[in-house]
């Protein structure tokens, strides 16, 4: 994928980011990665490292006045260079409902489906409320009783509200199943990746995830769970019925929670815990199995920093 020089710079004057440019540029350049440098890119620093002098014929937005080489042009800006990075590529190549319903969607006649939403092929819509301007990708589930706010992306494959499983022996030594009769609720602005099951309440309660959250691919979400605002789930989280995730939270790749846990805001968990009790106070990270409570460092590698709340 392609931008032009013209299209940075446009966005930004268009946002008041002063910078200064070094060097002659070129027409376009290739969005590219630090992890898979390519000629001719354009790319993001936060300091100058060896990667400047490999590379020929690419734009660097930077916030260090350096001299350009080796043919690499260079605009220097006083903010962080990665979060204009981002808010670029986001002003041109963010993902946009069409407004379109595939032909090959099904959808419950009580379903409220508000303005602008694209639900794509083979999706199933039950009785449930989806909020404007929401994407649903293909070969997606959405239960009863689930209310999907607004600006929501949901990628492929995913279940939300699924039955989950409470149950109890009887005194012939049957089992006997708990009735799944509760809901979902997915705040404003969520993203939840492909391959994800969000497990309904069980009785009267809700499973809630906070406005602002990001969800990657294979999360599972026991009933109940309430998961706060501004928080990311990475690859393959699982939680436990009735856990509850404060706002603003980091929870690494296969992290698995044990049920009603409770985590603090600002928690940073590392990849691979297993969480079995409740944080003592908000800011720590947990690594471990059984998990154990550190001091978070300032710049946990792969965590952005916090929003403050």
């Amino acid at each position: 994928m392609t931008i032009t020089y013209f299209e940075i710079i446009k966005f930004l004057d268009i946002n008041k980011v002063t910078y200064e440019l070094k060097g002659e540029p070129l027409e376009q350049y290739l969005i590219s990665s630090i992890f898979s440098p390519i000629e001719n890119g354009f790319y993001f620093l936060t300091d100058h490292t060896k990667i400047i002098r490999e590379l020929k014929s690419s734009l660097f937005l930077i916030n260090e006045n350096i001299l350009p080489k080796d043919e690499n042009v260079f605009i220097v800006i006083e903010e962080n260079p990665q979060l204009v990075y981002y808010q670029l590529l986001d002003f041109y190549f963010k993902e946009n409902s069409t407004g379109k319903i595939c032909d090959t969607v099904k959808i419950h006649e009580e379903a409220q489906i508000g303005k602008n939403v694209q639900i794509d092929s083979f999706t199933v819509i039950n009785k449930c409320i989806i909020g404007d301007n929401t994407i649903i990708k293909s070969h997606c589930v959405i239960n009863d009783n689930t209310s999907i706010g607004c600006e929501v992306l949901i990628e492929p494959h995913c279940n939300i509200g699924a039955r989950g499983v409470a149950w109890i022996w009887d005194n012939k030594g049957g089992r006997i199943l708990q009735p799944q009769i509760g809901g979902v609720i997915i705040g404003n602005n969520t993203m939840i990746g492909s391959n994800s099951v969000i497990v309904r309440g069980s009785l009267n309660e809700n499973t809630i995830v906070g406005e602002n959250t990001v969800i990657a691919p294979g999360a599972r979400l026991g009933h109940g769970s309430n998961l706060g605002k501004f928080s990311h789930l990475a690859n393959n989280v699982v939680t436990g019925g009735n856990v509850i995730i404060h706002e603003n939270c980091f929870i690494g790749s296969s992290v698995t929670l044990r049920p009603k846990v409770e985590i603090h805001p600002n928690t940073i968990i590392g990849a691979g815990a297993l969480v079995i009790k409740n944080t003592t106070g908000k800011g720590f990270t947990l690594k471990g199995v059984p998990a154990k409570e550190y001091k978070s460092k300032k710049n946990s590698s792969g965590v952005p920093n916090f929003k403050r709340i």
